[in-house]
């Protein structure tokens, strides 16, 4: 089950996916709704649940709530040597666009982009 929580950490534009199983919350999509644009912020499965499609869930959730909200585009940074997350967002679309040296410190980060509208 996804639940949806608005406006947090009093921030109008911050949101976040909870996804339960058993009453268990083992994962989570942090965004942001910036107008008529989207914002990844943070995604997480708990390692022992990893490799159930759940991430798939709650991005085919959020791509849903970006239709349905008319979002132009949806951005995310990940980590170069984050393969798995990499590739996860391309099954959705997902672009690279842009290399960002020393985005996290010691790794770069590359820069991704959906169109949705």
């Amino acid at each position: 089950m996804i639940k949806e929580i608005e406006k947090i950490e009093d921030n109008p534009f911050s949101r976040y996916l909870e996804y339960y199983m058993d009453n268990k919350k083992i994962g989570y999509l942090r965004y942001a709704l910036i107008y008529d644009r989207m914002e990844i912020e943070d995604l997480y499965v708990e390692e022992s649940y990893r490799n159930q499609k759940i991430g798939s869930k709650l991005m085919s959730y959020l791509v849903s709530v970006a239709i349905s909200y008319h979002v132009v585009n949806i951005t995310l940074e990940v980590r170069i040597s984050n393969e798995i997350a990499r590739s996860l967002y391309k099954k959705f679309g997902f672009r690279e666009v842009a290399l960002r040296k020393f985005y996290y410190g010691d790794e770069d980060g590359i820069l991704m982009e959906k169109q949705v509208m």
